[in-house]
């Protein structure tokens, strides 16, 4: 059950989410608090996190909080779930 709520969670955020990383973070955080997933304090450090590793901000997020509630498989239904509506849009 996490991990239909990870991947549709984060789907909805890759559907969503236009304008950029800093668009998208107040509709990530709505979705992670509203799960529980995390606390507010450390999505707050994971995003600060985020934004200085490499790779795109919503990507990184996702796997994070992915990995932290459903371990390796969370991580990666997170993931496909972010990353699945850009995917589709280009391939169309």
């Amino acid at each position: 059950m996490i991990y239909l709520n990870l991947f549709f969670g984060f789907l909805k955020v890759g559907c969503f989410a236009f304008g950029g990383a800093y668009a998208a973070i107040p509709l990530i955080r709505d979705i992670v608090l509203s799960y529980g997933w995390l606390s507010d304090e450390m999505l707050t450090y994971m995003i600060a996190v985020s934004e200085s590793t490499p790779g795109p901000f919503a990507v990184n997020i996702a796997t994070y909080v992915g990995t932290e509630t459903g371990g390796f498989l969370g991580a990666c239904f997170a993931t496909i779930g972010v990353v699945l509506p850009s995917f589709v849009i280009i391939l169309i």
